[in-house]
């Protein structure tokens, strides 16, 4: 598992005019991780990402909702940054506690978000702030 909070996703050279960016904020409450893959298709669409990576993202994108939502507190946001080669996943909440992925149970449908978020990323991580934190997740794009 890719889970040290010390990193932060693949600096880029990029300039920051040259990424895309959508944003969504979504309140604390279940039906938002519907809200959250409707938000992540629509934007990862409309910047052609391939309908492949684009499903992992909003996979990964629900999975992360999911989790703030049951495990964290607070308004939850969702940012999506796309330029040429990669799309980076933020899902913010005001919950300081840090995420850590439980074995999987083989009987279990539920518990499984971090392992399917690692399984789909490229990498992951979260930041930790006084106010809460950021999960974040990073996929490259195919050229």
């Amino acid at each position: 598992m890719r889970t040290d909070g010390a990193r932060r996703p693949t600096q880029h050279r990029s300039r920051p005019s040259e990424w895309r960016r959508a944003v969504t904020r979504l309140p604390e409450e279940a039906p938002a991780a519907g809200r959250a893959r409707d938000f992540a298709t629509s934007a990862l669409r409309a910047w052609e990402v391939p309908p492949d990576t684009r499903e992992d993202i909003v996979l990964a994108t629900s999975e992360l909702v999911t989790n703030a939502v049951e495990h964290g507190r607070g308004e939850v946001t969702v940012v999506l940054r796309q330029n040429d080669d990669r799309v980076v996943l933020r899902v913010w909440d005001e919950d300081t506690h840090v995420p850590v992925p439980r074995p999987v149970g083989q009987d279990s449908v539920r518990g499984n978000g971090l392992v399917i978020v690692d399984a789909l990323s490229e990498s992951w991580g979260y930041e930790t702030g006084a106010e809460g934190k950021w999960v974040w997740a990073e996929f490259a794009l195919p050229r």
